[in-house]
């Protein structure tokens, strides 16, 4: 019988691990969920998108896609107020997301901590 899978309600600051490839960037890839907002269907979990240590933005999550492509690792505190993909990337490359990502790394590096085989 195979394992239930965890759902957890992702909100802005959480760390997550990719369970699956995204483009270039291989399962088990580190990222930060850095907007959440209400599905078109209220009864289905937020819309969560999460952007990677390497400044790839792998796009939104719905409540299953949550389910079967990311291990939630933590949360580290983050505000961040999306507003657009250029804004994004350009928060990004200005440095706004380098604290969050120190955080997320020493997280996914703890012993015991969700990975991609042993969510």
């Amino acid at each position: 019988m195979a394992a239930a899978k965890i759902v957890h309600v992702y909100q802005v600051g959480d760390v997550v691990r990719t369970t699956e490839s995204f483009g270039p960037n291989q399962a088990g890839s580190i990222g930060i969920v850095y907007e959440s907002y209400a599905d078109h269907d209220a009864n289905a979990p937020r819309v969560i998108s999460v952007l990677l240590m390497n400044g790839h933005d792998i796009g939104s999550f719905s409540g299953e896609e949550q389910t079967e492509s990311l291990v939630w690792l933590g949360q580290i505190g983050l505000t961040y107020s999306y507003s657009n993909p250029a804004q994004l990337m350009r928060d990004y490359r200005e440095g706004y997301f380098d604290q969050a990502f120190t955080e997320a790394r020493v997280i996914a590096e703890q012993p015991h901590v969700g990975s991609v085989l042993y969510p």
